[in-house]
């Protein structure tokens, strides 16, 4: 029967587009693993100071990281948001750029210049430390049938006034996963980006939007996503910060341990 045929193929077509595991792995701090299928992007996950309030990656697991070990194996991008120390350090990233050879790396050019300071062949990486021109409109990377937009925002905070951060919307394999860094909670800017146009499918967030109105309607109202999970949540973050995400974005998953997942 031809009906039959055609709805047999259709099952199996949907079947081998979504057979693939599609998630996002919690590193430490704002650090997250994301694997979709093939593709395997780090971000904001090589550091090892948590200024004394954050998470940060195990040795074992950084060295595993930037050796290319299983299973940060065959890394497809890595993304770095902004140049703290909380989010990156240079040593640690020269490392995995000197490493894994074909690996690129999208970030500031704050961050490049860090990792410049600390090589003295840093030209050997050069071509695969990737910056856009500090703009305000989005910018695209593409490679593999992976997309990666970015566009610059403040970092929250007048006393980070001079930080660069990225804003990335990562999408792969039909899927969007947004990353805030540490963006300003400014609704103008974030009308002027269109978030909720995207349809993002998951979106990380510094748990500080989620504790008030003001935050909780940018992510609402602005951005829109499915799924919103919240991150760099301090070690000793108080129960009225939990209580206060709970009442305010009561649909969120907080990542407070390591190993954390969600899947999208």
């Amino acid at each position: 029967m031809p009906f039959l045929r055609i709805s047999l193929f259709a099952l199996l077509l949907c079947l081998s587009t979504t057979s693939f595991s599609q998630k996002a792995t919690y590193i430490a701090n704002s650090g997250i693993f994301i694997q979709s299928g093939e593709t395997k992007i780090l971000i904001d996950s090589f550091f090892d100071n948590g200024r004394g309030k954050f998470a940060t990656p195990g040795a074992t697991q950084l060295d595993a990281m930037v050796a290319g070990k299983s299973p940060y194996n065959n890394l497809s991008l890595a993304l770095i948001t902004h140049s703290h120390p909380d989010h990156f350090n240079q040593q640690k990233v020269a490392k995995l750029m000197s490493t894994q050879k074909k690996l690129n790396c999208l970030t500031t050019p704050q961050v490049v210049d860090s990792i410049e300071s600390v090589m003295d062949n840093f030209e050997s990486i050069h071509d695969r430390t990737l910056t856009f021109p500090l703009s305000r409109t989005w910018k695209t990377y593409s490679k593999d049938g992976l997309t990666v937009k970015a566009a610059y925002s403040r970092h929250a905070g007048k006393i980070n006034a001079k930080v660069q951060d990225l804003i990335f919307i990562v999408n792969v394999n039909g899927k969007k996963i947004l990353h805030l860094g540490d963006a300003d909670m400014n609704p103008d800017r974030f009308q002027e980006l269109k978030l909720k146009y995207e349809n993002i499918d998951v979106a990380f967030i510094p748990f500080w939007y989620m504790t008030g109105f003001y935050g909780a309607e940018i992510i609402n109202k602005y951005i829109a996503p499915k799924k919103v999970v919240a991150v760099h949540f301090p070690n000793n973050g108080s129960k009225q910060s939990l209580a206060k995400i709970k009442q305010f974005v009561p649909e969120a998953i907080i990542f407070q341990n390591p190993g954390q997942s969600v899947t999208f």
